[in-house]
């Protein structure tokens, strides 16, 4: 069984080189729809930071539109595990991010705000896991006080 190669690790310059490059495109690249337009219109965005990006460095590997494409889905995971991190730790905020996340903020604000959400989510549910373990909920204490009136 032959498989493909394996293509070289991204370096942090051209991590930083794609999101320039990704930049002009973010509105498309970030429209959350599966209507076939969008779709062609994304794969045409990908298309063209391929090239652009394989212009840049002739030093570096070629890549491929998927395998840039790829890079960015990671690089926006990447960045809400760090803001995540960022949060639960309550370190300073700015000074201890990466360069790409730093980027991927800039580019994509809502990411700052998933992550409050999902904070939000993870409290809420700390919570409901304190009063079940307790072993009563803010329902049970509430039938509780009704039946004593």
């Amino acid at each position: 069984m032959v498989g493909k190669a394996r293509s070289s690790n991204f370096t942090l310059s051209e991590k930083l080189d794609l999101l320039k490059l990704v930049k002009p495109y973010v509105k498309i690249l970030e429209e959350h729809t599966n209507k076939h337009s969008v779709i062609v219109e994304k794969n045409r965005c990908w298309d063209i930071i391929a090239v652009n990006y394989n212009a840049i460095g002739v030093d570096r590997p070629p890549r491929t539109a998927q395998g840039l494409r790829t890079l960015y889905k990671r690089l926006k995971e990447y960045a809400k595990q760090e803001l995540l991190q960022q949060k639960e730790t309550q370190s300073d905020f700015k000074s201890n991010i990466s360069e790409p996340t730093k980027k991927v903020m800039e580019m994509i604000p809502q990411i700052s705000s998933f992550c409050l959400v999902r904070d939000r989510n993870h409290i809420q549910s700390a919570n409901l896991d304190e009063e079940a373990q307790a072993g009563t909920s803010s329902l049970q204490k509430r039938g509780v006080d009704e039946d004593e009136d």
